[in-house]
């Protein structure tokens, strides 16, 4: 694929120790633990599972489930947030709970400074509990 946009992999540390290297693969749990809150969550990343699969279904059960999750967290206008910037607005998410992107709909140039911060591996601990269980909601 990098070759197919004329790009170079990196091959040293990319952030990380175990970011290392050209042979991408990750495996991140469905559902995964937040390590601040000990809350649960989906793990969907919306379009960014596009190239991966569901561990343990089938390819058509792990297409459904991605089509599903897109259609959920990310065509669902009931949890999204709409962001105006302007001059010197600054906008933080947590990724191990928010999906973003950029929306279209803009005239002009699109510049901004983005600062990420090096996370953890994602994981589920059975323990823990959803953000309703938490705060006696459900």
């Amino acid at each position: 694929m990098a070759k197919e946009f004329n790009q170079e992999l990196i091959e040293d540390d990319r952030g990380a120790p175990e970011n290392k290297g050209v042979d991408f693969q990750a495996s991140h749990p469905v559902v995964r633990t937040n390590p601040v809150t000990g809350w649960k969550s989906l793990f969907g990343a919306a379009h960014q599972i596009d190239a991966g699969w569901i561990d343990g279904v089938t390819k058509r059960e792990s297409d459904i489930i991605k089509a599903y999750f897109l259609q959920l967290i990310a065509e669902n206008h009931d949890l999204q947030v709409r962001f105006r910037w302007g001059k010197n607005d600054l906008a933080i998410w947590d990724n191990r709970s928010v999906f973003h992107t950029a929306t279209n709909d803009y005239t002009g140039k699109r510049q901004g400074n983005r600062v990420v911060s090096l996370g953890e591996k994602p994981y589920f601990d059975p323990r823990s509990t959803s953000r309703r269980q938490a705060l006696g909601l459900a």
